[in-house]
């Protein structure tokens, strides 16, 4: 393999094919055809020597050497981003920043970028309103905010999303030993057919994280409509603190329960053949973003491998 033939555009087709897992999706982002993308792959397959993707009418999955590529590539892309925002930071930056995050992006995982990004450019200042992942949407797709922040799949006409971070949703209970009922059914929790004997704390309707969930729990053969909706909390902090008082048991973000499970106020119920998979997106306008948004996205592009969500818990 001669690595001059290694061209970015190549690289760039490839993590979008990997991360999207379609020709089709990751052709629509970075706005080429599809027979473009597709002979990007076959060009990086012909230079790398090896297959990198298998193909099948539901999309593509990533070999082991594709799987290898896609780790130094984003490497690859990071170090680019770093590189950039080297220069960006030479310039000064003012303004407002602006934008919408839904509740376990803002609560968990933007603040510590924005509090880096604010430390480079103290001339900015920042505005950062909450809402559900629905909310969101509109607010960027009616000029309300110039971009924002959003957890699960979403789609959303005449917007760009793209792939900030990764995340899972994890069933989670209270240790308090004073609730033996309580104790006693988290500890009977087994299978996924099991969730119909619990109590369910559930999202707001339009929060990503109960569409998400909801969509999983569907994939898995459970019927909706046997499942507790008793309890319905627009907040996350609410849920656990109702969990931790072993109110119910809840679907959460393993970002927004990493410190209650250190702590051991809460617990992950591993639930077999269930894993609720999903990622944090920008939300973008199909038009070019102004400055400060532009720098401030491209900053945490560039450094989001420092996040550790706690991946052991």
């Amino acid at each position: 393999m001669n690595p001059n033939d290694l061209d970015l555009r190549l690289l760039r087709s490839f993590l979008s094919v990997a991360q999207s897992g379609k020709i089709s999706s990751a052709a629509k982002q970075l706005h080429l055809s599809q027979p473009a993308v597709t002979a990007h792959l076959r060009r990086l397959e012909e230079v790398i020597g090896r297959p990198l993707f298998s193909r099948s009418t539901r999309g593509v999955k990533l070999t082991s050497h594709g799987h290898t590529l896609r780790s130094l590539a984003t490497d690859v892309q990071n170090t680019l981003a770093r590189i950039e925002t080297s220069f960006h930071q030479e310039q000064k930056l003012s303004g407002e920043l602006r934008f919408g995050a839904s509740l376990t992006i803002s609560s968990h995982v933007i603040p510590l970028f924005i509090a880096d990004f604010c430390r480079l450019y103290p001339d900015v200042g920042i505005e950062l309103r909450v809402d559900n992942t629905a909310v969101v949407l509109e607010a960027v797709r009616e000029s309300g905010y110039p971009f924002g922040l959003v957890e699960g799949s979403p789609r959303a006409a005449g917007l760009r999303l793209e792939k900030f971070v990764d995340d899972e949703l994890v069933l989670v209970a209270g240790t308090n030993k004073s609730h033996p009922k309580y104790q006693r059914l988290a500890a009977a929790v087994a299978t996924p057919q099991d969730l119909y004997r619990i109590p369910l704390i559930w999202r707001e309707a339009g929060s990503g994280t109960r569409a998400v969930a909801e969509t999983a729990l569907r994939k898995a053969g459970i019927q909706l409509r046997r499942l507790t909706y008793q309890y319905v909390m627009a907040d996350v902090q609410a849920i656990k603190t109702a969990i931790v008082h072993c109110l119910g048991f809840s679907f959460l973000s393993r970002w927004s329960v990493k410190n209650e499970v250190a702590a051991g106020q809460l617990r992950i119920l591993q639930l077999p053949n269930l894993t609720v998979q999903r990622g944090f997106f920008w939300v973008l306008p199909s038009g070019a973003l102004g400055d400060p948004s532009d720098s401030f996205v491209r900053f945490c592009q560039a450094n989001r491998t420092q996040l550790t969500p706690a991946a052991g818990l």
